[in-house]
């Protein structure tokens, strides 16, 4: 496996640092609904999605103090999320607690309210991650063309477009799409600037292709990167998928382990520089 010494402690430190700040993030939001209660007001405090209720009311905090298309396309994520989380809660929990029951309503009308003046707000945004979200969130044509506009151009070298406009490609044209995530990891300067989806789409894009050797690697990075178990990986599967007639594709997995290990360095230095290599 890639995981050494060195990366378990640092690991572990990343984990004491997240500690601290987990303090310090409730101790701001009380700030912040102490400095700006208008923030927080509308959205009861009950015992119902509470961490998406913080994060709305930070994400609506750092749009106040600080407006911009990013700020804003965050708020909207944020706003999304706590109106799902929400739905759940509606139509899946039972409670004899009236008053508890109806500041759920409240809060769920309030999400799509704010949703709404979000939404009118953005209309027409020329920024193309915000355009990407309003497209492929709320189907905005319009959003569609700017965020297409800005993510084909040639020049480009915002990993953030090229990871959107290599994932909206997996599906329709996967050679395309492989072509642009290779791009977009030369252009990266850390692991941080990688979606951890992009591992698992690409791992997706060789193992439908049979490329087994190819998706165990891409597998093993996937899985090193995704800490949370967000895009559970079955290494087995691959495997044995890579046996045809009872002979083995893949017969080399010290050496797709050396593999994955050498793209992972070059992937946390900045130095990634592979050619996509052509589907079957």
């Amino acid at each position: 496996m890639i995981i050494k010494t060195a990366i378990q402690l640092s690991i572990v430190s990343v984990t004491m640092l997240l500690t601290a700040c987990d303090s310090f993030r409730n101790d701001d939001i009380n700030s912040i609904c102490k400095d700006s209660p208008e923030l927080c007001a509308d959205i009861h405090k009950i015992g119902d999605c509470r961490f998406k209720r913080t994060t709305v009311i930070r994400a609506r905090y750092y749009d106040k103090i600080e407006p911009s298309e990013d700020n804003q396309r965050k708020l909207l994520n944020e706003l999304d999320e706590y109106e799902s989380c929400l739905e759940l809660t509606l139509f899946m929990q039972f409670t004899r607690n009236k008053v508890r029951k109806q500041k759920r309503v409240e809060n769920y009308l309030t999400a799509q309210k704010l949703m709404q003046e979000q939404l009118l707000e953005s209309k027409g945004t020329q920024d193309p991650m915000l355009a990407y979200y309003l497209w492929t969130r709320h189907q905005d044509l319009k959003a569609r063309e700017v965020f297409l506009s800005a993510a084909t151009k040639e020049d480009v070298t915002d990993t953030r477009l090229l990871f959107k406009l290599a994932t909206v490609n997996a599906q329709s044209d996967p050679q395309q799409a492989l072509t642009i995530f290779y791009r977009a990891l030369k252009s990266s300067q850390s692991l941080e600037e990688i979606p951890h989806s992009s591992y698992a789409i690409i791992m997706t894009i060789f193992y439908q292709h049979k490329q087994f050797e190819e998706a165990y690697v891409w597998a093993l990075l996937a899985e090193e990167e995704d800490e949370e178990d967000e895009f559970p990986i079955n290494l087995e599967l691959i495997l044995k998928k890579g046996i045809v007639s009872g002979d083995k594709v893949i017969r080399n997995e010290v050496q797709l382990e050396d593999k994955a290990e050498y793209y992972y360095k070059l992937l946390k230095s900045g130095k990634f520089n592979e050619q996509a290599p052509i589907l079957k």
